[in-house]
C-alpha cells in the first residue's frame, strides 16, 4: 500500500524534471543524411560548391591587393576551377568538420549546465529572486542554433581565407614567389623589362591572362595569353641575380 501511494509522488518528479539537452548536429543531421541517402550526387555537388565558392574568394582576396579586377578577367571556367587549383580551399572544407564537432560539444555542456542550474532552482526554495533567475536562463531552440553554426561557418571560412590571402601577399612582396622570364610575341606595349630578359614575380593565371608583378617599381602587369611567346621560370640558382638584373632594368 505505501509503495502504491509513493508511485505518484514519483511519477510527478519524473514528470516536472527538464528535459535532458541534445545535440543540435543529431537534430539535423538526420534530416541531411536522408536528403543524401536519397541523392548522393547533392553531397559531390555541394562540396564541389563550398571549394568553388573559396576558391573565387581567395582569388577576389589575394589579387585586389595588387590592383588586378580578377572576377571581371575571368571566365565561368576559371570560377568553377579556382577551388581546386588552391589546395587551401581542400583544408578549409575538411577543417570545417572539426570544428563544426568541437561547437557542438561546447554548446551541449553548455545546455547540460543551463539544465542542472535550472534543476537546482526548481528543487530550490521558492522565491521571487529563484523563479527570476530561472527565467533569465535562456535555451535557444535547435533551429536558431543550427542557423548560428552556419553563421559560424561563414565567418570561420571568410577569415580562413583571408589570413591566406595576406600571407601569400606577404610571400610576393617578401620576395618568396616564383620568378619567371616572360616572352612576347610582339611589342610588349610598354613593358620594356620584358625585352631585356628581366625577371617577373609570377601572381597566377586565368584563361586569357597571365599576372605577373614588379617587386622594384611595385606594379602588376596584366598580360594577354595570346601575346605570350614563352615562360620560363627561373632557377632558384639564378634566383638572386635575376632579381638584380630585373632592379637594373627598371
Amino acid at each position: 500500500m505505501n509503495a502504491q501511494r509513493n508511485e505518484p509522488a514519483t511519477i510527478a518528479e519524473n514528470d516536472s524534471a527538464p528535459i535532458a539537452p541534445t545535440s543540435a548536429l543529431h537534430y539535423a543531421l538526420p534530416h541531411v543524411l536522408r536528403t543524401l541517402r536519397r541523392e548522393p550526387a547533392v553531397a559531390i555537388t555541394l562540396g564541389y560548391i563550398l571549394v568553388a565558392l573559396a576558391g573565387i574568394f581567395f582569388n577576389y582576396s589575394y589579387y585586389r591587393q595588387f590592383g588586378i579586377p580578377v572576377l571581371t578577367l575571368s571566365q565561368i571556367t576559371d570560377f568553377l576551377a579556382s577551388g581546386l587549383q588552391q589546395p587551401i580551399a581542400l583544408l578549409l572544407l575538411l577543417s570545417t568538420f572539426p570544428l563544426m564537432w568541437l561547437t557542438d560539444k561546447f554548446n551541449l555542456h553548455t545546455r547540460r549546465k543551463q539544465t542542472e542550474k535550472r534543476l537546482r532552482l526548481a528543487q530550490a526554495a521558492d522565491s521571487r529572486w529563484n523563479r527570476l533567475k530561472s527565467q533569465l536562463i535562456v535555451t535557444p531552440p535547435k533551429w536558431f542554433t543550427v542557423f548560428a553554426y552556419l553563421v559560424l561557418v561563414v565567418f570561420y571560412s571568410w577569415t580562413f581565407i583571408t589570413v591566406y590571402a595576406d600571407h601569400s601577399v606577404a610571400r610576393v612582396l617578401a620576395g618568396e614567389a616564383p620568378l619567371v622570364h616572360v616572352q612576347m610575341s610582339s611589342d610588349p606595349g610598354g613593358i620594356p623589362a620584358l625585352e631585356q630578359d628581366a625577371a617577373w614575380t609570377y601572381l597566377g593565371a586565368v584563361s586569357n591572362y597571365v599576372f605577373v608583378y614588379d617587386r622594384a617599381s611595385k606594379r602588376a602587369m596584366i598580360l594577354p595569353v595570346n601575346n605570350i611567346v614563352r615562360i620560363e621560370p627561373v632557377a632558384n640558382t639564378s634566383r638572386e641575380s635575376a632579381e638584380h638584373t630585373s632592379a637594373a632594368a627598371r
